[in-house]
């Protein structure tokens, strides 16, 4: 499976050239050239790397890097100019200085991936991994897909509170409508088949008749 990169900068040009630094047989590079493009890219591409011009006249750098940080878990490479200070609260996990030399960006993009530790969602002995959008419960594991992986991240990111339907369809579906949730009813189904020892007698995760659902914590 190729590696996901992204490469944000103002000049298209110089975002092309470092592009062509990495091999197409190893990497599937996305380009931006805006933070708006950035963001949006993030948040529908799993990223693995992710690799910031900090010299683009118009990138605030700062604001970049922290909503970036918001849609992926995928770690920052900053290019920038010899002996720059990096703003604090950007704390990229790699620094390239210009010239780029395209050894040395490659480099640096494999070795902030190959350090960044697992990330792992946790409650109780159900671990969901934020990065291949798995589930281990105990030492069964499952396969999600988009929405199960969705609904599983907002039920466990918030564990013993009851989320409305209303929420769910927001979060998950991106919608307000609410004039059918029969789909949500489904996937919850498909969810709990795989969070549950006995689905049809759920223990884990609720039903909180009018209002929505909760995933117990253990010791609910």
């Amino acid at each position: 499976m190729t590696t996901t990169l992204l490469i944000v900068g103002n000049d298209k040009s110089i975002t092309t050239s470092y592009a062509s630094f990495f091999g197409k047989k190893e990497f599937t590079v996305l380009t931006a050239h805006s933070g708006r493009q950035a963001h949006l890219i993030a948040k529908a591409h799993r990223l693995d790397a992710i690799v910031v011009d900090a010299t683009s006249p118009r990138l605030n750098c700062k604001n970049l890097c922290k909503k970036l940080r918001g849609n992926s878990s995928a770690p920052i490479v900053l290019i920038t100019q010899p002996n720059a200070k990096i703003e604090s609260g950007v704390a990229p996990e790699g620094v390239v200085a210009k010239p780029v030399v395209a050894r040395k960006l490659v480099a640096r993009v494999k070795a902030v991936i190959d350090e960044k530790p697992p990330r792992l969602l946790t409650v109780g002995h159900l671990a969901l991994d934020l990065e291949k959008h798995k589930l281990a419960r105990g030492s069964k594991n499952f396969s999600l897909t988009p929405k199960e992986f969705g609904l599983l991240k907002l039920l466990m990111s918030r564990a013993g509170q009851t989320i409305t339907r209303k929420t769910l369809m927001k979060e998950v579906w991106e919608t307000d409508y609410l004039g059918d949730t029969r789909t949500l009813d489904v996937h919850i189904r498909w969810v709990r088949q795989k969070v549950e020892e006995n689905p049809s007698k759920p223990q884990r995760l609720i039903t909180a008749r009018g209002q929505g659902y909760k995933l117990q914590t253990e010791d609910s």
